[in-house]
């Protein structure tokens, strides 16, 4: 057992938990899964029995990160770390307090590519849910550098980009700072590209932006994005996320936008769109396209009433 958790009562808790839920053995007992108090309940004991002391880990790490003596494997662990630290609020602003999302910020510039994902994965965990980190990147220079990195080399891409999303849905001031740098054209361009995760990454930002923000809706239209919607829906994986956000996208769009300019054979490429949903049975996507088909109604069907 590793110094220092032998005598952490987090062990004993876990011993006693499993000792309570012991019986005389049973062929005829049904497993079932866990409920989800006893999952999170076991989850939260492990993680605060191995982690005696985040404050010290995190102090180490961001020592061993401003060491110029440590090799890459070494950062690259410590990076892995503290990204896990900051999933935790409380972590995360001990993290910003001791300097240390600053000096992982610093690996954004890196010219290793892994160094640069785990850096943009800090950023992530770190800013989600979390007003005074969040205010930090806003304010530096840090969302300036992910989306340059989200038009750079291939690696770091989806990374950044998830680092940038994290941030700015939900957080007005950084939508506010994310256009003033006019980011909604580094999005609109990730939509175009034939990363997959990158452009399922893009259409889940702007989705969420528009769900939230109705006006942002006006801006993309006015970028031309409902004719790469249909491109997107025309075409891939039904079965992924991508057709989910690019449907959600649209009828944010359409029900916001009443000027917004769509594809002539829109209503086309939603009913081939139908049939093809229909072989994977996703509701979710079902339901929007029944919908989105109620505003593109058949114009024959027109003619015979009239």
């Amino acid at each position: 057992m590793p110094d220092g958790l032998e005598d952490n009562s987090n062990w004993n808790a876990i011993l006693q938990w499993s000792l309570r839920f012991q019986d005389t053995p049973n062929p005829d007992r049904q497993l079932t899964p866990f409920d989800e108090e006893r999952r999170q309940f076991l989850s939260d004991a492990l993680r605060s029995a191995v982690v005696a002391d985040p404050a010290r880990e995190m102090h180490t790490h961001v020592a061993l990160l401003k060491n110029t003596d440590s090799s890459e494997e070494e950062c690259l662990y410590a990076l892995e770390a503290l990204a896990f630290h900051a999933e935790d609020i409380d972590q995360a602003n001990d993290l910003y307090l001791i300097g240390g999302l600053q000096v992982c910020c610093a690996y954004l510039k890196h010219t290793n590519t892994e160094l640069q994902n785990a850096a943009c994965e800090v950023i992530a965990s770190a800013v989600q849910n979390n007003e005074k980190v969040a205010m930090f990147v806003t304010d530096s220079d840090v969302l300036n550098i992910l989306l340059k990195l989200v038009e750079g080399e291939k690696e770091v891409r989806v990374k950044s980009l998830y680092a940038v999303s994290c941030l700015v849905r939900g957080n007005n001031d950084a939508l506010e700072k994310f256009n003033e740098l006019e980011g909604y054209n580094v999005i609109v361009r990730a939509l175009q590209s034939d990363i997959t995760k990158l452009q399922t990454k893009a259409l889940f930002m702007v989705s969420s932006i528009c769900a939230s923000y109705p006006k942002q809706s006006e801006l993309y239209c006015t970028m031309g994005i409902t004719e790469q919607l249909f491109v997107v829906l025309g075409s891939g994986d039904v079965s992924g996320p991508s057709t989910l956000h690019a449907l959600s996208l649209l009828l944010s769009i359409s029900h916001d936008c009443p000027d917004a300019v769509f594809p002539k054979d829109a209503r086309d490429v939603l009913l081939e769109l139908r049939t093809r949903l229909d072989t994977v049975a996703q509701a979710e996507e079902v339901n929007i396209c029944e919908t989105l088909l109620q505003r593109w109604p058949d114009p024959r069907r027109d003619s015979v009433e009239r």
